[in-house]
């Protein structure tokens, strides 16, 4: 079966939750980490926004482009297109 993965959201909802963000590897480097939605798309699994409707503007933003007929994810914090 395919995997699906659900992201919830809400009026404090980060992008780093769907996109990701920066961190300490074990090695105590800065190294980027995939949050929940990137994770998806690389795997190819299906992803459900539950209550997408209450995440913030910033959100809803970065969501565009994979939303319309684009259907990529821009990353900045690393200058990749991650495609669905």
């Amino acid at each position: 079966g395919q995997k699906v993965v659900r992201i919830n959201n809400h009026e404090h909802t980060d992008i780093q939750e769907y996109t990701g963000g920066f961190t300490s590897d074990e090695n105590g480097k800065l190294a980027f980490y995939d949050g929940l939605l990137v994770r998806a798309l690389r795997n190819g699994d299906w992803v459900i926004l539950d209550e997408l409707n209450l995440a913030p503007t910033e959100v809803l933003e970065a969501l565009n482009r994979l939303l319309d007929d684009n259907r990529e994810l821009y990353l900045p914090e690393i200058n990749e297109v991650v495609k669905a």
